[in-house]
């Protein structure tokens, strides 16, 4: 069992070692490295400039209860013109069948577990599908970790009787 612990101890201290002199190497400061500070600025004129044609539409839709999308792209409204019509918000799913982020769904179960079939059932719209998919990687995971944990289970149990 000392063996063991000693040869794992000194396997993590090595690869530890040599994460740390890998990360030194990119830690130095270098001259050639330069940044556009105008990128992480913003112009305020211009943000309330392009949220202006928003501000026109929720002023109508207040005046003119009831109106909905639809109303007004059969109207040909110049309000929407530059507004997509969109029900998939922050890169959900936008057609059936489609996986969330566009990340397979078995991935979502096989990486996530549990929380990833939670997660593909909430963002494809409780798809079954796509829910399935999400578990059976989610099974998959379960089996692979099972296995893995057996056979290191039985090599440690090996080494400590060849030991006695």
């Amino acid at each position: 069992m000392k063996k063991i612990l000693l040869k794992s101890l000194s396997v993590f201290m090595a690869i530890t070692l040599l994460a740390s002199q890998n990360f030194s190497v990119y830690a130095g400061t270098s001259s050639s490295v330069t940044f556009d500070e105008s990128v992480f600025s913003y112009d305020e004129e211009l943000l309330f400039a392009e949220l202006e044609g928003l501000n026109e539409l929720d002023a109508y839709v207040e005046a003119n209860e009831g109106v909905t999308f639809s109303d007004l792209e059969n109207e040909g409204s110049l309000l929407i013109a530059d507004i997509n019509n969109s029900a998939a918000p922050m890169g959900m799913a936008e057609g059936e069948g489609e996986p969330p982020l566009g990340i397979p769904s078995f991935l979502w179960g096989c990486v996530f577990g549990v929380v990833g079939l939670l997660v593909v059932y909430i963002m494809t719209d409780n798809d079954k599908e796509e829910a399935k998919k999400a578990l059976w990687g989610c099974v998959a995971s379960t089996v692979v970790s099972v296995v893995l944990y057996m056979v290191l289970w039985g090599a440690w149990a090996a080494s400590v009787d060849a030991t006695y």
